[in-house]
C-alpha cells in the first residue's frame, strides 16, 4: 500500500503547503457551520445521495462527519494515523455503496464553495497560493479515499477470476473424464461387434451361408469404422480435433447392414423405407459436414 509519504511527495506537498494550511484553517474553521449546511443542501438536491439522509438524525450525522473531515484536513499531522482515518471513511463509502462519481462531485462543490470564502479573505499571489494549497490537499483527500474503491474493484476481479479459474479447471476436468468414458464405452462397443463378426462368421458356416456373410461383411464394416472411431477419440484426447464425420460414418454403416439383412429378410416395405430414409439423411449429413471441412481447410 502507498504511504502518506509517497502521496505527499507525489503531489509536491512542501513547507509553504504546510504554512498555507494554518492560514487556511484560520479562513474556513471559522465557517465551518455553514460550510455544512451548504454541503447538505447540496446533496439533497441529489435524487441518490437524498436517500442516504432520510431522518434529522442522519442529517445532523452527516453535518457533523463534514465538519470533522474538514477540520481534520486543515488541522491534522499527515502521518499514517490521518491516512488510516481517511481510508476508513473511504471504506465506509464502499461499503454503503456510494459511487465514486458522486464522491468526485461532492469535492467538486467543497472546493467551489471554500474557494469563494477563501478569496472573500484574500487577493492577488496570496490568494493564489491559498487557493493552489486548497487544492492540492483536496486531491490528496481524494486520493486516498478513492484507494478504497480501487481495492474494491481489485478484489472483485480477484474473485471472480478465481472462481472463474476453478470453473474451467473443473469443467476441463470433467471434460476430459467424459471422454475417458466415451473411449471405454468405444472400446466395449469394439468388442462387441467383434463378438458379433464372430457370431456372423459361425452362422455362415453352420446356417444360411448367405445370410451369414452379408451380416459377417456388415460387422467387418462396422468394426473398421469403430477402429477409425477409436483412433479419432484417441487423437482427441491428445488434443486434436473432434470428428463428427466418423459418427456419421459410422452410424451409416450400421444402417447399411441392416438395409442389407432387412433385403434378404424380405422385411415390410414400410421399415425398409424407413432405414432408406434414414441413410439419406445421413448422407446428407456427411456431405455437409464434409463440405464445411474442406472449406475450413482451405481458409
Amino acid at each position: 500500500m502507498t504511504t502518506i509519504g509517497e502521496i505527499l511527495q507525489n503531489f509536491g506537498y512542501g513547507p509553504v503547503d504546510e504554512e498555507n494550511r494554518k492560514a487556511l484553517a484560520e479562513i474556513l474553521l471559522p465557517n465551518l457551520d455553514l460550510i455544512a449546511e451548504e454541503f447538505y443542501e447540496f446533496l439533497s438536491r441529489d435524487p441518490v445521495m437524498s436517500t442516504y439522509f432520510l431522518t434529522p438524525a442522519a442529517v445532523e450525522h452527516r453535518k457533523a462527519t463534514i465538519k470533522r473531515w474538514l477540520e481534520d484536513l486543515l488541522t491534522s499531522k499527515y502521518d499514517v494515523a490521518f491516512l488510516r482515518r481517511m481510508t476508513k471513511v473511504g471504506q465506509v463509502h464502499v461499503r454503503v455503496k456510494l459511487d465514486g462519481h458522486l464522491v468526485n462531485a461532492a469535492m467538486h462543490f467543497i472546493r467551489s464553495f471554500c474557494f469563494r470564502l477563501i478569496e472573500s479573505e484574500a487577493d492577488g499571489e496570496r490568494l493564489s497560493s491559498l487557493n493552489a494549497t486548497f487544492d492540492k490537499l483536496l486531491d490528496i483527500n481524494l486520493d486516498i479515499l478513492t484507494i478504497s474503491y480501487r481495492e474494491a474493484e481489485m478484489k472483485k476481479i480477484f474473485v471472480s477470476q478465481r472462481l472463474e479459474s476453478a470453473l474451467l479447471n473443473l469443467s476441463e476436468r470433467l471434460l476430459h473424464g467424459l471422454n475417458l468414458v466415451l473411449t471405454l464405452g468405444l472400446l466395449a462397443m469394439a468388442l462387441g461387434v467383434v463378438a458379433l463378426f464372430g457370431q456372423d462368421l459361425v452362422q455362415a458356416f453352420t446356417g444360411e451361408i448367405e445370410h451369414g456373410v452379408i451380416k459377417a461383411l456388415g460387422s467387418l464394416l462396422i468394426l473398421w469404422m469403430m477402429i477409425e472411431l477409436l483412433q479419432a477419440e484417441i487423437e482427441h484426447l491428445k488434443g486434436g480435433r473432434f470428428h463428427l464425420k466418423i459418427f456419421i460414418e459410422l452410424a451409416i454403416v450400421a444402417l447399411i447392414r441392416k438395409l442389407f439383412v432387412a433385403a434378404l429378410d424380405k422385411s415390410d416395405p414400410v421399415g425398409f423405407g424407413l432405414i432408406s430414409g434414414g441413410l439419406l439423411t445421413l448422407g446428407l449429413l456427411l456431405y455437409l459436414a464434409t463440405r464445411e471441412l474442406t472449406e475450413r481447410t482451405k481458409r
